[in-house]
């Protein structure tokens, strides 16, 4: 399932090192956890999201997109701003 039960995005932690595609066998999305170091993209190459857990905003809320080119993702308690998932498979630090 895309969804769950909240309407947060299911999603299911990989390593990238292995081409695995944007779903997985669950209809959950596949992400890579990027470090925020160096820019990375949307996409890695094993056609997963690249992710990274959100911050605390100071003010206001952040933006979808983390500065490396990753989406920003909150499991529960949700951060403003982030893209809210249920990680289903594998871990989001």
């Amino acid at each position: 399932m895309t969804y769950a039960a909240d309407g947060s995005l299911n999603v299911s932690v990989v390593d990238g090192l292995t081409y695995t595609g944007l779903y997985a066998a669950d209809g959950s999305y596949n992400v890579v956890v990027v470090d925020g170091l160096t820019y990375v993209g949307k996409y890695a190459p094993c056609g997963a999201w690249n992710v990274r857990t959100a911050p605390v905003p100071v003010t206001g809320a952040n933006p979808i997109s983390s500065p490396e080119g990753g989406l920003y993702v909150s499991q529960t308690p949700y951060t403003n701003g982030a893209q809210r998932v249920t990680v289903v498979a594998g871990v989001i630090p």
